[in-house]
């Protein structure tokens, strides 16, 4: 090479140049799909398709600026140590993967600013400026932040979310908006910061090129003394499935909760505060919050299936293989864990909604709606309280739901196996995003026969997922059958029972067949608690733990 610069930029390359393809494959797949719906809608805003091929395509780029070599079971990697031998300095080393992921991605944006910008959220130079500090955030999260364990990545969920709540922020009400939250205040004030944290980031990697690592950064050393400071055993385990408890809770099952309470912190909290005045705001933010463990645990629960939860390696670590624990016995503890993770993380929400609707929130919107459920089911306090407790019950059956889900293909050590599990979750939320989400019921509405074959597919299904649920629990220990059983009850009874509520409501306005609709209601409940796949996963994890 002519210069280390250009080696280090041919690195980048050389091992990303297939996502490079993708990234551009889908900005001209979705320039294209925005030319035809602008000539058919002219004026409208980005299709919901051209804006997920949009994201797509800036998060695989971000994974191609993910500069860190290989760090474990740790997490997502640290700085590159083999690159301390080149002759040049520690500056250059920094300076370079961050000019090169900042240029990057303002010319990525500069190839969609055209539909991103069509909403008018926010203008293009203070989105270019927000897209180049998250940049240099990123990979300073990255580098110093090696320590901090599972937090790091908590910490990079936190920092997108406020970049983009920051992008945001000059559309709210009122108009135009008071002078800190200007669109040149705003840019300036990122700047700023992104500017302390490339020098920090300067100053990590030279301490650690001088052999100054362990105590180079002080903010490591605290999100170090963070992850190190939960509750610690001082007394020795009961047996060894007490202990593998403990290490899958601290390993995995923290997790969730701690991506809540992030999310509460840095983005409910300041903007129910700036919203207080406005009763629709409160809502929308009540529903956010209500809906945050959900969402988070879909992803969550991706990491959640493997057998170790930030590594991409999906054969059992020789340190969980020779367990003298048997695989119902480490299935059952990721169960447990994952129950554990949806109430504490659900807690996490309901001390946040008390605090905040008890102090300043306006519950102009909500006592509407408690009134109307009030008078619905006459005129019962404890209806409505009980509705309330309702969704929380049903809200963390539903959390637990997505964590458990793919064990039983997570587990399995089959990476095609797994991807097609992934996948299909990619499709659903593509399939969300790209139909209107009324379509379904539109089209149940204009015939109401329709509702027929789908509580026959319905129907089918409950029967498929019961007879694999058979085959699958025929060899498992009667004790964990047992047990799981009692979860599976609880979870279909208050999906149930919710399902009613929902249906008592929906069936005085809608013109279908309400036998029918009943009917689907109690179907989807019972297809909503997994359990054909829990019961396949301690056979999976048996295959994949005989490699190992």
């Amino acid at each position: 090479m002519r210069s280390p610069t250009i080696a280090l930029l041919w690195e980048i390359w050389r091992r990303h140049w297939s996502t490079v393809a993708v990234i551009g494959g889908l900005t001209v797949v979705g320039r294209l799909v925005d030319v035809l719906e602008s000539r058919r809608n002219a004026g409208a805003e980005s299709s919901p398709l051209t804006t997920l091929l949009a994201m797509v395509a800036f998060l695989l780029l971000v994974a191609v600026f993910n500069y860190t070599e290989s760090g474990g079971v740790r997490g997502v990697g640290q700085f590159p140590r083999r690159l301390f031998t080149l002759p040049v300095t520690s500056l250059h080393l920094v300076a370079v993967p961050m000019l090169a992921g900042i240029t990057s991605i303002e010319l990525l944006y500069l190839l969609w600013m055209e539909p991103l910008s069509r909403d008018g959220s926010a203008r293009a130079p203070l989105v270019a400026i927000l897209l180049a500090a998250f940049v240099v955030f990123y990979l300073c999260a990255l580098w110093t932040l090696e320590r901090a364990g599972s937090l790091r990545l908590v910490m990079l969920g936190v920092i997108a979310i406020a970049v983009f709540a920051i992008g945001i922020l000059p559309s709210f009400p009122p108009n135009p908006p008071p002078w800190w939250r200007l669109e040149i205040v705003l840019a300036g004030l990122v700047a700023g910061l992104a500017v302390i944290a490339f020098l920090l980031a300067w100053r990590h990697v030279a301490r650690l090129r001088d052999g100054g690592g362990r105590s180079a950064h002080r903010a490591g050393s605290l999100f170090n003394w963070i992850a190190e400071a939960t509750p610690t055993r001082r007394t020795a385990f009961a047996n060894p499935a007490a202990a593998h408890f403990w290490f899958e809770w601290r390993t995995s099952g923290l997790v969730l909760p701690a991506l809540v309470g992030g999310v509460l912190l840095v983005v409910v909290i300041p903007m129910s505060w700036l919203m207080r005045s406005n009763a629709g705001d409160t809502f929308r933010l009540l529903l956010a919050a209500l809906a945050a463990p959900v969402v988070l645990a879909v992803p969550v629960g991706i990491a959640f299936s493997k057998p170790t939860f930030w590594s991409e390696d999906l054969a059992v670590p020789a340190f969980v293989a020779a367990l003298p624990l048997s695989s119902e016995d480490l299935v059952a503890i990721k169960v447990r864990v994952a129950a554990m993770s949806a109430v504490l993380s659900w807690l996490v929400v309901l001390v946040h909604l008390t605090v905040w609707l008890s102090s300043w929130g306006n519950l102009d919107a909500l006592s509407l709606l408690a009134l109307q459920l009030w008078a619905f089911h006459g005129q019962s306090v404890a209806a409505v309280y009980g509705i309330a407790v309702l969704v929380a019950f049903a809200g963390m059956f539903l959390t637990w739901r997505f964590l458990v889900s793919r064990l039983w293909s997570g587990l399995s050590g089959r990476r095609p196996l797994f991807v097609a599990s992934v996948v299909a979750i990619v499709v659903l939320v593509i399939a969300g995003l790209v139909f209107d989400a009324d379509r379904l019921p539109r089209w149940l509405l204009d015939d109401p026969a329709r509702l027929a074959p789908v509580v026959w597919i319905a129907a089918i299904a409950v029967i498929a997922k019961y007879w694999i649920a058979a085959y699958a629990w025929r060899v498992v220990t009667p004790r964990y059958l047992r047990v799981y059983l009692l979860i599976w009850l609880a979870g279909t009874a208050s999906f149930l029972a919710f399902g009613i509520v929902v249906w008592g409501v929906v069936r005085i306005y809608l013109p279908v067949d309400v036998d029918r609709l009943r009917s689907l209601v109690i179907l989807v409940a019972l297809l909503a608690v997994p359990l054909a796949r829990v019961g396949l996963a301690p056979a999976s994890l048996t295959h994949n733990r005989h490699r190992s």
